[in-house]
């Protein structure tokens, strides 16, 4: 296990390994890049003003290591592009993919995206499984063309009768509400959002059922942040998850 400390207004982080102190100074002068695009509750892009569940954990992980987080609002297409370049730092949440592993580093898994049904307020416990959703008569509300994970895939040819097809998430959540279908899928984060912002936080929640977890990843451009202060940067989150105080955070966000 590696410990890190800081040395107050350095800039520097210190890690202590094998007894011997290493400084792994902040890149691009203190102060890093992060884009951002409109995924909440992950990033919140209104008009210039940027925030979001990544950024809060992210700054606060910086902090730590006596950096500082400047965030600018980029289409993905050129946030990539940036990240390759090295003009951009931070790209957040990500799958870690071969072909990003060419030009980025990865973090320690940053949180699990997990795909989970939600249901009418009062079933959270009801369903063993989707399989026992459908086997108990579910109608299940799910976006058109969208890619779900789990054992989704090998249960829609069966009970392809009880599933609802719509153009969005907001849709489903409104049926849901109303009494129309009796659950529908989403990642935990982003659909709790959406749960919030339509007022629905009395009628529809997450249930006990999960049908996906996958990990997602902060990403670091190769050209401006060394791999040394990934680590840096992976150790402090880590820390930060075994005090409870990542969790702090991200609770809000559910």
């Amino acid at each position: 296990m590696i410990n890190w400390k800081m040395v107050s207004g350095a800039g520097i982080a210190v890690c202590m390994l094998a007894g011997q102190a290493v400084a792994v100074e902040c890149p691009r002068g203190g102060t890093l890049i992060a884009g951002a695009s409109d995924y909440r509750p992950y990033q919140k892009v209104d008009g210039k003003e940027v925030s979001g569940m990544d950024f809060e954990v992210i700054a606060v992980v910086l902090d730590k290591l006596g950096c500082g987080l400047e965030t600018q609002a980029l289409p993905w297409a050129r946030h990539l592009k940036g990240l390759e370049d090295g003009n951009v730092d931070i790209a957040s949440p990500v799958s870690k993919t071969e072909e990003r592993e060419v030009f980025a580093h990865f973090s320690s898994p940053y949180v699990d995206a997990q795909e989970v049904l939600f249901v009418p307020a009062g079933k959270e416990g009801e369903y063993s499984s989707l399989a026992d959703f459908f086997e108990k008569g579910g109608k299940l509300g799910t976006i058109r063309e969208y890619a779900y994970g789990g054992e989704f895939n090998d249960l829609k040819d069966k009970y392809a009768s009880q599933i609802d097809d719509t153009d969005s998430q907001e849709s489903n959540l409104k049926k849901l509400a109303a009494g129309r279908i009796d659950a529908t899928l989403g990642e935990v984060f982003v659909v709790s959002e959406d749960i919030k912002r339509l007022g629905f936080g009395d009628k529809v929640v997450g249930s006990n059922v999960i049908i996906s977890s996958d990990a997602s990843y902060i990403m670091f451009s190769k050209k401006s942040v060394p791999e040394e202060f990934v680590t840096a940067f992976s150790e402090q989150m880590q820390a930060m998850k075994d005090s409870g105080e990542f969790d702090t955070i991200t609770a809000k966000y559910k």
